[in-house]
């Protein structure tokens, strides 16, 4: 008959799991379940200076959606170019400075 074998092994198998349970909780956790990534946001605490300018920061290429051809919004956004595409401005203000919207920067390159 096998059912003494099996026995067998299950007693060993269960006498490893009490003998790892020396070890501590953690042992036997981590050979039951893996470990989960785990995300950390960083807080700010209160009275804690507040981050940087985002103007500051260089602009991403594919935010740059707003294309100034000429005249006074091509003067304060193109920095001594006659024409070009910025991300500086969200569609209403890019449209109220005189400047046209596009829905990618390609399309705005492509234009501009």
């Amino acid at each position: 008959m096998k059912l003494p074998g099996t026995v067998r092994a299950l007693g060993a198998a269960l006498a490893v799991l009490v003998m790892s349970g020396s070890f501590g909780c953690d042992t036997v956790a981590t050979l039951v379940a893996p470990a989960v990534p785990v995300v950390i946001e960083k807080a700010t605490a209160p009275g804690e200076a507040a981050p940087a300018d985002p103007a500051a920061a260089p602009e991403d290429p594919e935010s740059r959606k707003c294309c100034f051809r000429s005249g006074e919004g091509a003067a304060k956004s193109c920095e001594s170019q006659e024409r070009c595409c910025t991300g500086k401005y969200d569609r209403s203000e890019c449209e109220d400075s005189g400047g046209l919207w596009f829905h990618s920067a390609d399309g705005c390159a492509g234009a501009c």
